[in-house]
């Protein structure tokens, strides 16, 4: 399963513009994001793979000494509400944004491709216990 995720991350930076993987370049930003691009579905609709970036920091030694980010994706599915959820690990927090794809699992039936809401909420923290926040209400992405 987790050789799915890879070779679909894998195809999704393939097949993403040049200009959408600049902005790895430009200036650092502080404080914790993250965004979501693509919602696939995975497994027969049991999971959704939930591509996009995410920053942090910048800290001087560019990792984070923990952290994670709890993500959800809902979902109605003949009337009835289809949840899922995974988590986000960030390794690497020098301001600028880095890719990642996370499976999200369905708790309670099969996704679709069609119309969902993904979510987000999580921490960094840096070597002193210093910590960034993000929280990212219910927002529209459709599954494919």
């Amino acid at each position: 399963m987790m050789y799915r995720v890879l070779a679909t991350l894998v195809l999704v930076l393939f097949l993403t513009p040049a200009s959408a993987s600049a902005t790895s370049t430009s200036t650092a930003a502080e404080g914790l994001t993250v965004t979501a691009e693509f919602a696939l579905l995975h497994d027969g609709g049991a999971s959704v793979v939930l591509v996009g970036e995410y920053s942090c920091g910048p800290y001087p030694d560019q990792v984070p000494s923990g952290g994670v980010i709890d993500m959800s994706v809902n979902q109605v599915v003949n009337g009835v509400e289809v949840v899922g959820g995974g988590y986000l690990f960030p390794q690497f927090c020098d301001g600028s944004q880095q890719w990642y794809a996370v499976e999200l699992v369905a708790y309670n039936g099969r996704f679709t491709r069609a119309n969902a809401r993904w979510a987000a909420s999580g921490y960094v923290l840096d070597d002193v216990g210093e910590g960034q926040t993000v929280s990212v209400p219910p927002t529209r992405i459709r599954i494919r």
